[in-house]
């Protein structure tokens, strides 16, 4: 039987046209340690990985397009969507992620 491991994730981001963390380094250098940035992300599964020996099977996904939210509407659209995403995938309620007050 083969075992599924969990997915890894290729190294590298998306090159600059559909990065959008690059030309706000100087917005994120000013954010407090900590800060979270919310952000929409497309991934591609990239290849699927086998040990045979070992029996264990796993994909490799990779970034293909990175947008942060700087409107809060967005932002809270976007947390709104996670976190029902979040409770669908694992029936609590909440994200343990601590929020700043």
């Amino acid at each position: 039987m083969t075992e599924l491991k969990p997915t890894a994730f290729k190294r590298g981001v998306p090159a600059e046209q559909a990065n959008g963390l690059y030309g706000i380094e100087d917005e994120l250098i000013e954010l407090p340690a900590g800060e979270q940035i919310v952000a929409v992300v497309t991934l591609t599964v990239e290849e699927v990985m086998e040990k045979r020996n070992a029996g264990e099977v796993w994909p490799v996904v990779g970034f293909t397009h990175i947008e942060p939210l700087h409107h809060p509407d967005a932002i809270a659209a976007a947390l709104k969507l996670r976190d029902e995403a979040y409770k669908k995938r694992t029936g609590q309620d909440a994200l343990d992620i601590p929020e700043d007050d």
